[in-house]
Formats: structure tokens, sequence, C-alpha cells
């Protein structure tokens, strides 16, 4: 696991914020969702590492694994209804609740308003959203029946001031602030705490692949801190929001941007 030879993730994994917690963490095979899954199983969280890839999925959970961590891999559509249902029964039947809820997965159909289609839209929709929803409506019973649950959204600073070229998923990230807002309302007194992560440009796979790097070379200069986001910066903010320390804390969008948007 990355970073497990690092004093400093010694020292959390020694803490144990997350000691016999169930956290179900999507798109967990790369990028964000992989860096949350290796900073929470290092502060010994059980991690059901979900993911529609099952190669990484494989990858990330035995990774946990071989560094002492505990995980399971679980291989899943998050925009499908059904089989998201069939994924948390199976890790509620196994260990009995689901504390901490991850919405991670997405991806990206960039492009200019009019280029990009319907099926385009409905695409990117259907991962971001609709999987968030499915998952909510899958875990937030598991959760108030116990009267305890921490959901973290990850969503985007496109979500708050948009981006040219990025409708779909400025969109999206959007409805993830208000559904975030939404559920914190609704869940709050029955014990349930949803907050969101909204992350600046961030090094990962997707980013290193599509984004050409004068448009990063821009973000960076307009980026008081002067550089994009690691990965385990944003999974370190999830985890504080997921953890006991931000027990006060629901319904925030928190920023996690170097500056960026000030």
């Amino acid at each position: 696991m990355d970073g497990t030879s690092d004093p400093q993730t010694q020292t959390i994994r020694e803490r144990g914020r997350f000691k016999d917690k169930i956290a179900l963490v999507t798109g967990a095979g790369q990028g964000i969702g992989q860096a949350t899954a290796y900073r929470l199983a290092a502060e010994a969280a059980m991690v059901a590492v979900l993911d529609r890839n099952a190669e990484t999925a494989a990858e990330t959970a035995a990774s946990i694994c071989n560094s002492g961590g505990t995980a399971v891999e679980c291989v899943c559509d998050v925009a499908d209804t059904d089989a998201v249902a069939q994924s948390v029964a199976f890790l509620r039947d196994r260990f009995g609740r689901i504390d901490v809820l991850v919405n991670n997965a997405g991806f990206d159909r960039p492009g200019g308003f009019l280029k990009i289609t319907p099926e385009d839209f409905l695409a990117v929709w259907s991962v971001h959203l609709l999987g968030a929803v499915n998952c909510c409506r899958a875990c937030g019973p598991v959760m108030m029946e116990r009267g305890d649950g921490r959901i973290v959204n990850v969503s985007s600073i496109y979500g708050r001031v948009g981006s040219k070229g990025e409708s779909a998923y400025s969109s999206v990230k959007a409805g993830l602030i208000g559904l975030t807002k939404s559920l914190a309302r609704e869940w709050g007194p029955k014990g349930v705490r949803v907050n969101a992560v909204l992350p600046g440009l961030t090094d990962t796979p997707t980013i290193r692949d599509v984004m050409h790097p004068k448009f990063k070379e821009t973000i960076i200069a307009e980026t008081p801190l002067a550089r994009v986001a690691q990965p385990s910066e944003i999974a370190a903010a999830i985890t504080f929001l997921a953890s006991d320390d931000a027990s006060f804390i629901t319904g925030a969008a928190l920023e996690v941007t170097g500056g960026w948007n000030l």
C-alpha cells in the first residue's frame, strides 16, 4: 500500500481512527478512490474496494491486504441499481453493517456543450449522480438502522464554478453538492452525516491522459500553492470528513483546491 513505510502513516495506522469500521469506496481502482481506500485501510478500516474494472479492483484490494490491511473487492457498475443493491447486500451479510460510504466513481466526456451528445450527458450523469444515488439508497438504510453513518461525496470545484468544455461533468458535480445538502438535512436526525469534497486539479491517471499540458499549466499558474494536488491529499480530506474528528460536520462542501477559485 502506498506510503505504509512512511512514519507518519504508521502513526496514523496505530491511532486507528477507523478501527472496526466497514468502509465502501466506489471507483477505488485508481486515482482518488484508490488513495482513499489506501488511507482508510491504513487507519484500520476494512475496505470494500468497488470498481467496474475487475482487474484494478483486485489490484487495489490485494495491495491493501499485502500491506497488512483488510480489504475485499466488489466488481460493480454503480449506474446499475440492482447490481449496487446486490453488492451492498453481500457486504451487509458478510460484515453486518456499513459505516462509511465514499461516492467517488466517475469519468468525463469533455467538449463544447453543443458538441456533446445527449448520450454523453446521460453516461456521465448515470455514473456520477445516479451512481451516488444508488449507493446512498442501498447504504443509507443500513446506516440508519444503527443510528450512525458517514457518507462523503466526491464532487469538484467545477460543481461550484463550472468550466468551459465541461458542462456534463460540472452539472453532475453540482448535483452531488445538492444531493449532499439534501441528505444531510434529511438523515442528520437519524445519525448519518453527509458531506462533500470539492477537489481542484489532481494528478490522477485520467488527468495525465486527457488534459492538455497548456491547460494544466494555466490552472497551476492560477493556484496560490502553484501545483496540482496528489490523490493522497484529497483522500486525507475525505477520511477527515468520514472520521469522528468531523463528528459535528454535515452538509459541508469542502474545497481542496490549493487556493484556486479564491
